[in-house]
C-alpha cells in the first residue's frame, strides 16, 4: 500500500486530503440517493460503478477519452464491468447486501447486466438528464475537493466549510 504521508510530506496534509476525499464521495452519494429511493448503500453501489467502468475504461483507452466532457458517457466498446464480488469488495458492504442491492438498481433501470455476472450502467441511465444532473454536481465537488487538495500548505490549517 502506498504510504500518502510520504507522497503528501505530512501527515497532517495526508488526513486533510482523506477528510477531503470522504466528504466529497459522500456528497456525491447524498446527491445520487434520490434516484435509488434514498437507500444510501444502493447510492454508493451506483457511485462504485460508475467509478470504476469509468476508471478503467479511462485506463485502458486514454487517448480515446481523453477529450470526452466530465458528464458525458463512455462509448459503449469501451466499458468494463464490474462483478458483485468486487463490488463488496470495493465498498465493503456485505456479498448479500450487493446482490440485493445490485437487483433493486437493476430495477430502477440505473444498472443493467452484461454477460453472466458484470455490471454497467444502463445506456437509459447513462443518457438521461438524472445522470447528467448527477455528474454537472459531481463535477463542481470534484473540482472543490482539488481546490481544496492544492491549497494546502504545511503553514495552513484544513479549510473548513
Amino acid at each position: 500500500m502506498t504510504d500518502y504521508n510520504k507522497i503528501l510530506g505530512s501527515p497532517k496534509k495526508a488526513r486533510a486530503v482523506a477528510q477531503y476525499t470522504i466528504e466529497y464521495i459522500l456528497n456525491f452519494c447524498i446527491a445520487g440517493r434520490s434516484l435509488v429511493g434514498n437507500d444510501f448503500d444502493a447510492a454508493i453501489i451506483l457511485f462504485a460503478i460508475q467509478v470504476y467502468v469509468g476508471e478503467k475504461a479511462f485506463r485502458n483507452n486514454e487517448r480515446n477519452c481523453r477529450n470526452l466532457g466530465f458528464e458525458d458517457p463512455f462509448p459503449e466498446d469501451l466499458l468494463v464491468p464490474i462483478s458483485r464480488l468486487a463490488l463488496a469488495s470495493m465498498t465493503g458492504l456485505p456479498k448479500e447486501t450487493v446482490r440485493r442491492k445490485t437487483k433493486r438498481l437493476e430495477e430502477l433501470g440505473l444498472i443493467r447486466t452484461v454477460g453472466t455476472r458484470g455490471l454497467l450502467m444502463s445506456r437509459e441511465f447513462a443518457f438521461s438528464p438524472d445522470r447528467a444532473k448527477l455528474m454537472a454536481h459531481n463535477q463542481k465537488t470534484i473540482r472543490k475537493m482539488f481546490s481544496q487538495i492544492a491549497s494546502l500548505s504545511e503553514d495552513a490549517p484544513p479549510e473548513q466549510d
